[in-house]
């Protein structure tokens, strides 16, 4: 077994890195629904440059995320040798902030003008293959992004190696069981998937080969999803969860009395009254 962190690399670059996503500091003004995103793009094309697919802590859901297609206005605040962006260059832009000039001026997560947004080392990571989870939930969610979405700061993204392989195993009921026991929770019952307690769930280390039915059961899954987002594609997760108790080297019994277990507890989430479930100020942000 191993740990995400650390994970006792092959090599050098056998490392998983696990971040939050971006601060506003205000999202009134920085995230921008589709009509919002088309009108300063037709006023200014080169708008598009800085105006990015986000995704906030709702839209998460096992294997693919449901985008909400709302937009990020990329202000960064440079990174590497990425120099910070200039509000100049992007005057429609500009127009839309100016609208929010006083709340942006006050902010404390700015970054060298009111404009910009604060520093994000990781920038650059949004680009790259990762996992998306959220926080509160009563089961594992961990969405798959092949590259280029962004998110807000409630959602939490992995990046390292095997990157398929750990979306079948967190997304299963094996590891909803495991963080049912042993992560804290809401106070209302429902887990919470902290980076700590993710970060240190054991998982099976086997071989690229081995790995290889889990990814093709992700694809597929991943494949359904991307025509019919409804698509039933319990023979998958069934397959993968069939796959993953073997892994562990859970017995026949031991499997049905999770099974048994979780459904019990699904249930009782189930009959939660919903508005109590998130706290309000997570529910606000998210």
């Amino acid at each position: 077994m191993f740990q995400f962190s650390p994970w006792p690399p092959n090599s050098t670059s056998d490392v998983y890195e696990i971040n939050y996503g971006i601060k506003t500091g205000f999202n009134q003004a920085f995230i921008i629904d589709n009509r919002t995103k088309d009108a300063l793009v037709a006023e200014d094309p080169k708008s598009a440059e800085i105006i990015k697919p986000v995704l906030r802590g709702r839209d998460i859901r096992r294997y693919q995320a449901q985008w909400a297609r709302l937009w990020l206005i990329d202000c960064h605040n440079g990174y590497g040798d990425v120099p910070a962006i200039d509000i100049h260059d992007y005057p429609a832009v500009k127009d839309h902030l100016d609208g929010y000039y006083t709340q942006l001026e006050k902010r404390y997560d700015k970054g060298r003008t009111p404009y910009n947004l604060r520093n994000c080392a990781y920038h650059e990571d949004f680009d790259k293959e990762k996992l998306f989870w959220m926080d509160l939930t009563e089961r594992g969610r961990f969405s798959y992004d092949s590259g280029g979405m962004f998110c807000v700061n409630t959602v939490y993204m992995l990046l390292g190696p095997a990157i398929k392989y750990l979306c079948a195993i967190l997304n299963s009921n094996l590891i909803s069981w495991y963080m049912n026991n042993m992560a804290l929770n809401s106070g209302m019952g429902v887990t919470r998937w902290i980076k700590h307690t993710v970060e240190n769930i054991p998982v099976p280390r086997i071989s690229t080969t081995q790995q290889q039915v889990f990814h093709k059961l992700t694809d597929d899954i991943l494949k359904a999803k991307a025509n019919n987002r409804a698509s039933d594609v319990s023979a998958a997760e069934n397959a993968i969860g069939r796959g993953v108790y073997k892994l562990y080297g859970l017995t026949a019994a031991e499997n049905s009395a999770i099974e048994r277990e979780l459904s019990l507890t699904n249930d009782a989430s189930n009959r939660l009254p919903q508005k109590d479930v998130v706290p309000k100020d997570i529910k606000n942000a998210s």
